[in-house]
This record gives structure tokens, C-alpha cells and sequence, in this order.
């Protein structure tokens, strides 16, 4: 371990002592029209160092089935401010700071939980790029890689995982449509303490506790995408978290569909859904040996235009790979998840507005039941839009 260490620090090191050059990014859709200053002053923006857009997304809802009951208010579910620029053609900045969410920094890498991304790249080559401080752990999948303002309800999986780590990442095109990359990040933003609470019995918290993951990207024939990863989580000295993501998606003119097929083996519960379904008072301890398995797909379809239909299903487990205490190895909960709805677009992609049905159903085992849970099938009915207004 101590090796690999050593060999990740030389690699990332490397690269920041010769010429940078930064990530290959999908320009935003918001580029692709004027901004709000270029409106009002009648002026055209003349450089690329600067670009201010504000990603919302506001709704409607109405929510009725267990446990809620029912209940129906207007919500500002997500509002991110993002900006990002070209320092020179070799070095570029992004900062993404979510203005929903709590300010308070993390105890392990002092950065502010609403900061999502804040960091500098480098275009080392036209096919070699590099990321340093925080930003999105590079996990496959496409929920996952998703404009978070665009996903009206993660599954499980993605509603839990820490997408947002501080560390660094080297990513190469070796070829035109192939990229391999490479991240090596904190495991965690706090302490061992602060994010599982009470550990169980020896468990001896990690020195470095980094997490390293290895993505691949593809296409081809540009229809058949890719994005499938591998990650090892180093959180105590014989706890490890082990992650798998593969994905594929299918991409054309006026359909499109993906699939997200992951799996993580905990050995210390990270992501925390088995903890919270077995504590109690009786029982604080963070659960160990936690096993969960995803599976994601949505499709879309341009039935017009301004007009498109989506459908999306999820299929998850929680289980316990082997017994502890009280706790017997097996399946402690399996959540369904289906969403469907229509988005207009009344002139640009930028902008959208939708109206949605969705619903889970969370039905727990023999197991799961023992620990006081019952079946529940939450549902909610939405109305709103998205945009990423452009600033500047």
C-alpha cells in the first residue's frame, strides 16, 4: 500500500512540471447564447476567462403516499452558481458553489460542503489533462454524471454516494473517442468520527484515507457511449470499500436510453443506508460488511422538437454480507423506483419546463423488518423548469 502510495504522488507530480495542459469539458449549453450583461449593455463578450451561469431548477410538488401523507408546496430543489474560465490556452478554473446547502467545512479537508468543485486544470498535451483540488470523484455511470439540476430524483445509490472529494486526477485520450483516467482523492471530507459516529469494536481508522479510483470513457460508431470505473476506498487499516460501476448508453437524433449497473462492498458502511436501517438506541454501531447493488435506466424520446418523453426505473438492494452480533448475513431492503414525464423546450436546451409522476416502494425482508421498518410507497407529482440562466 505504502508503494502505491509513493507511485500515485510521482505521477500526479510529474505532470506539474512541465507546460499544462487542462481537461477536455463539454462546453455548456448556456455558452451558446447571450447573457444577461450582453443583454442589457448591448456588448459582446470578447475573452473566454470568465463565464457565470446559474443552474436552477424549481418545481411544484405534490407528494402523497406513505409516509408522508399528503402534502403540496412550491420548492427551490436545486441552485448552483458556476463559474468557470481559461486563465491561458494551457490552464483553466471551475468553481461550482451550491447556494443551497451548508456552508460548513469539512474537518478532514476544511473545504465548505456547498463548494462542489473549486480548482484549477491543465492541458498537459491536446490529449493528456490534469485536475487538482476539489471536484467529482470520477465514479461511472450516467445518472451519476448527469447535470445534477436535470436528475429529478437519484436512486439510492446516487442520492447517498460523496460525489464531491478534494484530490487530483490525470485523464488521457489515447484515442479520439477512448479516455482513461485516474484519481486519487480524500475518502472523506471529515473525520472518521464525525461521518460514521461510533465505529465498531477495533476498528482502526485509516493514517491516509484516500480513495483511487480508475475510469474508463468510450465511444463508438457515436452512438455506443461507455462509462465504467473501479475504486478502492483505504478508510481503516483492515477496511476497505471496494466500488464498480458499468455503464453504456445509447445515443441518437431524437432517442436516447442508458443503463447503470453498480455494486459496492463495504467494509465499513460508507455509504450509511444499511446503518441507518439497523441503529437504534440499543444499537449506534456503524454497520460493517454492507453489500449494495444499483440498477438505473432512462430513456428518452423527442416526440417533437420542443417535446420530450422520458421514462426512468430503478431496481436496488441493501444487504449484510455476513453476520454480526445480532445482525444475520442477508437482503435487508429492496426500493423500486419509476418516473415519468414530459419536458418542453420552448427554445434552447438550456432551458426546460416539465411536469412528472414519480414513486418508490421500499420493501424490506424478514430481516430489515425485525429492526421495526415497515413497506412504504412514497409518490410525488411535479410541476416546474430548469435553467441554467447565463450571467456573464
Amino acid at each position: 500500500m505504502k508503494l502505491f502510495r509513493y507511485l500515485v504522488c510521482l505521477l500526479f507530480l510529474f505532470p506539474i512540471s512541465y507546460s499544462l495542459r487542462a481537461n477536455l469539458t463539454t462546453v455548456p449549453d448556456s455558452l451558446n447564447e447571450k447573457t444577461l450583461l450582453e443583454k442589457a449593455l448591448g456588448i459582446k463578450k470578447q475573452s473566454d476567462f470568465i463565464h457565470v451561469d446559474l443552474n436552477t431548477r424549481f418545481a411544484f410538488h405534490s407528494i402523497f403516499g406513505e409516509p408522508a401523507g399528503r402534502q403540496s408546496a412550491f420548492r427551490m430543489d436545486y441552485l448552483r452558481l458556476e463559474v468557470q474560465g481559461d486563465i491561458t490556452d494551457r490552464i483553466y478554473y471551475k468553481w461550482l458553489q451550491h447556494l443551497n446547502k451548508s456552508n460548513r467545512p469539512g474537518q478532514l479537508d476544511n473545504m465548505p460542503a456547498s463548494i462542489d468543485c473549486l480548482g484549477v486544470g491543465f492541458r498537459i498535451t491536446p490529449t493528456l489533462s490534469s485536475f487538482l483540488g476539489k471536484q467529482y470523484a470520477d465514479f461511472g455511470g450516467f445518472e451519476y454524471d448527469a447535470n445534477p439540476a436535470e436528475v429529478y430524483e437519484y436512486s439510492d445509490l446516487g442520492n447517498y454516494i460523496t460525489c464531491f472529494l478534494v484530490g487530483a486526477n490525470l485523464s488521457w485520450w489515447f484515442t479520439p473517442t477512448q479516455e482513461l483516467r485516474f484519481q486519487v482523492v480524500d475518502g472523506r471530507s471529515d473525520s472518521a468520527e464525525e461521518m460514521y459516529g461510533t465505529l465498531p469494536e477495533n476498528t482502526e481508522v485509516a493514517k491516509a484515507p484516500l480513495g483511487y479510483t480508475l475510469n474508463w470513457n468510450g465511444s463508438f460508431a457515436e452512438k455506443w457511449y461507455t462509462r465504467c470505473s473501479f475504486s478502492v476506498f483505504h478508510e481503516g487499516k483492515k477496511e476497505n470499500v471496494y466500488f464498480l460501476a458499468l455503464a453504456a448508453a445509447w445515443i441518437q437524433e431524437n432517442f436516447n436510453m442508458y443503463v447503470d449497473l453498480m455494486y459496492s462492498a463495504e467494509e465499513i458502511d460508507k455509504l450509511g443506508i444499511l446503518s441507518e436501517i439497523i441503529r437504534n438506541e440499543k444499537n449506534p454501531v456503524r454497520a460493517s460488511h454492507s453489500e449494495y447493488l444499483s440498477l438505473v435506466s432512462r430513456i428518452n424520446y423527442r416526440v417533437l422538437p420542443k417535446l420530450n418523453l422520458f421514462v426512468k426505473g430503478m431496481y436496488e438492494t441493501v444487504s449484510l454480507s455476513k453476520d454480526r452480533g445480532e445482525m444475520t448475513k442477508g437482503k435487508y431492503r429492496t426500493s423500486y423506483g419509476y418516473q415519468g414525464g414530459l419536458e418542453y423546450f420552448p427554445k434552447k436546451d438550456n432551458l426546460r419546463f416539465f411536469i412528472m409522476y414519480r414513486g418508490r416502494q421500499f420493501d424490506y425482508s424478514n430481516l430489515g423488518k425485525t429492526w421495526g421498518h415497515v413497506n412504504t410507497h412514497p409518490q410525488t407529482l411535479s410541476l416546474g423548469f430548469i435553467y441554467k440562466i447565463p450571467i456573464f
